[in-house]
């Protein structure tokens, strides 16, 4: 059932008292727009919600007198209002790690001209939170963009870097939103986490894309339960395994650094 939290079964969510179902259903929907989807119309929300249409009807006009969805171009398409915006960057400004690895990452592209990708889990999805660009501007994505966790190598080191169980909750949020892919994803998962018991970082070669070859490793909060995922990816004619290893080893030393900054 795609209406329930991507980290929640139905069952679970419906035995919580204090769970409001229609609100989370209106977020649901807000979630719906992103980098590659600035503009839906109903019958796409309805798609990739599960909801009824009636209910996503009721549900984008009380978001749109909020503000917080707005009508654009032709056949009913709508998007994100300002009102929005202003949550997320609400969000973005109390994180100070984005903020103090900013100068790290731009070191980092500046020398060796690989994009920089600072990245959080958020349901199945990994959500950029800063960013500097590299030579390959197929995959530049901005800050508040999304990618797959399944497929992310910022993913693939979250996964390495958490718990056993957080692990088994990522592959039960996974195994319910696609369980046709479920079996290669945790074989890929398997893997990245044990790369990384061996290296500290892990490697992805022409996973997200095939002419891009990606290194990452997990930086986990020290005040807080929360890992982070930050990669380096660039062009797999100019970065192969044993090149992205040597720049894993940069890696490993700065999530070191950057851990106290994390929230």
């Amino acid at each position: 059932m795609k209406s329930a939290s991507p980290d929640h079964t139905s069952d679970e969510l419906e035995k919580d008292r204090q769970y409001v179902t229609a609100l989370a259903r209106g977020l649901q929907i807000l979630r719906c727009f992103n980098h590659e989807r600035p503009e839906l119309t109903t019958q796409e929300i309805v798609k990739l919600t599960g909801l009824p249409q009636p209910t996503v009807w009721r549900l984008c006009y009380t978001l749109s007198k909020e503000g917080f969805i707005i009508c654009v171009g032709d056949n009913n398409r709508m998007a994100l209002g300002l009102p929005a915006l202003g949550l997320g960057y609400a969000a973005l400004v109390r994180q100070n790690l984005p903020k103090v690895a900013l100068p790290y990452m731009q070191t980092l592209t500046e020398r060796h001209r690989v994009g920089m990708s600072l990245a959080v889990r958020d349901g199945v999805d990994m959500l950029y939170i800063q960013r500097t660009h590299g030579d390959f501007m197929y995959m530049n994505d901005p800050v508040g963009a999304r990618r797959p966790f399944h497929l992310a190598p910022t993913g693939w080191a979250c996964f390495a870097g958490y718990d056993s169980d957080a692990r088994s909750e990522v592959l039960a949020a996974l195994q319910r939103h696609d369980h046709t892919a479920a079996a290669l994803t945790e074989r890929q998962l398997a893997q990245a986490a044990d790369e990384y018991a061996k290296t500290g970082f892990v490697t992805s070669i022409g996973v997200i894309h095939q002419h891009l070859n990606s290194v990452a490793v997990p930086i986990r909060s020290s005040r807080s339960a929360t890992v982070y995922g930050l990669s380096a990816s660039g062009l797999a004619s100019d970065w192969p395994l044993a090149r992205l290893q040597a720049v894993g080893a940069e890696l490993v030393s700065l999530a070191q650094q950057l851990a106290v900054a994390a929230d």
